[in-house]
């Protein structure tokens, strides 16, 4: 859920910050001075000189792009059935929320709090600008970039899911490579798994040439079963300090569950001759020097 939000709030302010290039472009298109979008925000908040209300409108679009960016990974981590690592589902999904907070959010503030204020704005900008401005012409153009935004929140979107992607896609790919890491720790080391603190996983694959004693099913019951004793071991992590791993040995494998990196759990099995603490020690090691996305 933390990697969620982190990567939806960078998404978010990566892709604002995109969109407020295009936004310049609209206004100059439009023939406004390139920042008058942001200038208004600011002046309908109170601020009556025009590179404040610029700033302030600025800031509060990259904070709410933000903001928003954080939630929609927040739910996108959460939300099993959304597969975000898929690059074109990714952005078609952030498309649609992009719809949703124009429909929401901006055409709202346009129509409720800038077009009833189009003449105190036009007031402000002439004496600013120096120049006379018709109140008409301003409430077209900002009816026209109020259309336009939706094009703006559809863009906005696109590159969200595909940066949302991209960063969860970089994760896997390292996780991926700890696995190899892992399995040349020792040869009698049998299954890799790597699962979220939920117990959702993120990698699993057998050895090569190991033959599963397990079916599929069986193997998915073994891990939430384990997964499951392990959260409750973590309950008394204040009192009894971090869980360090959790080996259960059986006739013919040994099963070894511990956390793995800042927010992950590793659950690996082993040939019975394997040496289960030479096997901890090496992973902890190997876990040293872990470089995570933060």
């Amino acid at each position: 859920m933390l990697k969620g939000l982190k990567y939806g709030a960078f998404a978010g302010l990566i892709a604002t910050l995109l969109i407020s290039l295009a936004v310049a472009v609209a206004e100059l298109a439009s023939g406004l001075r390139m920042g008058t979008f942001y200038s208004i925000v600011g002046i309908i908040l109170g601020f009556n000189n025009i590179i404040n209300a610029g700033y302030l409108g600025f800031g509060l679009h990259l904070i709410i792009g933000t903001l928003i960016g954080t939630v929609l990974g927040g739910i996108g981590i959460r939300w099993r059935k959304i597969r975000l690592l898929i690059p074109l589902k990714s952005s078609l999904l952030g498309m649609a929320a992009g719809i949703v907070i124009w429909l929401i959010l901006f055409l709202p503030i346009t129509s409720l709090l800038i077009q009833p204020s189009v003449q105190h704005i036009v007031v402000i900008l002439a004496i600013a600008w120096q120049k006379t401005i018709l109140a008409d012409q301003l409430s077209h153009s900002i009816a026209n970039i109020a259309l336009i935004a939706i094009v703006f929140h559809l863009v906005w979107g696109a590159i969200f899911g595909y940066a949302m992607s991209s960063l969860l896609r970089i994760r896997v790919y390292k996780i991926k490579q700890h696995y190899k890491d892992i399995m040349n720790i020792d040869p009698k080391i049998r299954l890799v798994t790597i699962c979220d603190a939920n117990g959702n996983i993120i990698f699993y694959r057998h050895r090569e040439g190991v033959q599963n004693l397990l079916s599929k099913d069986e193997s998915k019951k073994s891990l939430e079963m384990a997964m499951a004793a392990w959260k409750v071991r973590d309950g008394f992590s204040d009192k009894l300090g971090r869980g360090m791993y959790v080996l259960a040995e059986y006739e013919k494998v040994k099963r070894i569950t511990m956390p793995f990196g800042d927010d992950l759990l590793l659950y690996l099995t082993t040939e019975v001759g394997a040496d289960h603490s030479i096997i901890y020690d090496r992973i902890r090691s190997l876990e040293a020097g872990l470089k995570y996305w933060n």
